[in-house]
């Protein structure tokens, strides 16, 4: 009854285990999920932001070149400006040249009639020259209007060419803040994703470890069968799976008696006092023993509650028999040591019949204490708490 509640709460631990395990997968996978999808929508963002930026740095570049195309015209009509300097400064100096050769020509008018015509001539020739030179100077100033009015707009187009350079200067500014900012929430996540992942494998790690105590605490019933069996050899059978052992009660006892045969006392120390020393005398499988049970089990013949009564001082005689052995460990015995009697509750067939010879035994057996196994998953559990 002790095994099947053990295997039960073994079916119990690994179910919960179990349940643990993909909860936590769960978890994870939930938290992959969110951090992929707050990924894939920074990197949307990026790609939109970028798409603006380079739609104002084409802008950007256009207004540049139509800044340098007005450049390029103000320099031309600056140069046509300086030419028209230039020509002007010559009518001018022609007209002083003028002036002083027609002060000389009237300072010389009453010398010869024919130098005043000459002069006359070359008056009226410089003259319309001059009026040539005047109309060009009055078309030259026009120009020089156009070119002002024209270089007006260009400085106008250029301040709101600044304006809109330093609008966009401020735009890029604060996309670059903007594209800083999601770096660093990205940034953020890949952390938290790398100490989650950290955290996940420190905790597989923990509970392999703690796997690994358990299973090697479960191996001790394993440890114990395989000292009997090297201890006792050939001469006893062992049950390979519980440990236990089966003494006939037709070897230990008369029938209907419950007093040990005194040929039958040295077999059975010969038997019992090698199993229990690998039993109590190594301390740690000593530590790991709940308790050793001595049952007394009878055939059908008979009432149960007769059985029961025989079955139960078979096994207080055998329980006293190695109580006579030594004193001094009756403190040690008593801690671990009890028995019981079973009547026919638990008899023995072979195809489906009774085996009466086999059903009157002695059953010597042991239970495994599992506290350590459950204090080690206690352990565990609240170290991830």
């Amino acid at each position: 009854m002790r095994n099947l509640r053990s295997k039960s709460s073994d079916q119990t631990f690994w179910v919960s285990y179990a349940d643990l395990m993909a909860g936590l997968l769960f978890v994870f996978i939930l938290l992959i999920g969110a951090i992929i999808i707050k990924y894939v929508y920074a990197q949307s963002d990026l790609v939109a932001i970028q798409t603006d930026l380079d739609a104002q740095k084409q802008a950007l570049m256009l207004s540049e070149e139509e800044l340098l195309q007005k450049k390029r015209d103000v320099e031309s009509v600056t140069h046509k400006l300086i030419a028209s300097q230039e020509q002007n400064l010559e009518l001018t100096t022609l007209q002083a040249r003028l002036q002083a050769e027609l002060s000389k020509l009237k300072s010389d008018v009453s010398t010869t009639e024919e130098a005043l015509l000459a002069a006359r001539a070359l008056l009226a020739e410089k003259g319309k020259a001059l009026e040539d030179k005047e109309v060009k100077l009055e078309l030259s100033a026009k120009e020089v209007e156009n070119l002002k009015r024209l270089l007006l707009e260009v400085e106008n187009e250029r301040d709101e060419n600044k304006g809109a350079l330093l609008l966009a200067q401020t735009e890029l500014s604060n996309t670059s803040n903007t594209l800083k900012l999601k770096q660093g929430e990205l940034a953020l996540l890949s952390q938290k994703l790398l100490d989650t992942s950290l955290a996940h494998q420190r905790l597989v790690e923990d509970l392999n470890i703690t796997k690994v105590r358990i299973k090697n605490l479960t191996g001790i019933r394993i440890k114990v069968v395989e000292e009997l069996k090297s201890k006792l050899g050939q001469k006893i059978n062992i049950d390979p799976n519980s440990g236990a052992i089966r003494l006939p009660s037709g070897i230990l006892f008369d029938v209907g008696s419950y007093e040990l045969k005194p040929e039958a006392k040295k077999q059975l120390k010969e038997t019992l006092q090698p199993y229990l020393e690998v039993l109590l005398n190594d301390a740690d499988i000593r530590d790991n023993i709940d308790h050793i049970m001595i049952e007394g089990h009878t055939d059908s013949d008979g009432s149960y509650m007769h059985n029961l009564d025989l079955s139960q001082k078979r096994a207080y005689a055998v329980m006293a028999f190695i109580y006579s052995w030594d004193e001094n460990k009756n403190a040690l015995l008593q801690r671990y040591i009890s028995a019981i009697g079973r009547s026919y509750s638990d008899r023995i067939f072979k195809n489906g019949i009774e085996d009466k010879d086999a059903s009157r035994r002695i059953e010597i057996k042991f239970s495994l204490s599992n506290k350590k196994a459950i204090n080690e998953i206690e352990t565990f559990l609240e170290r991830k708490e």
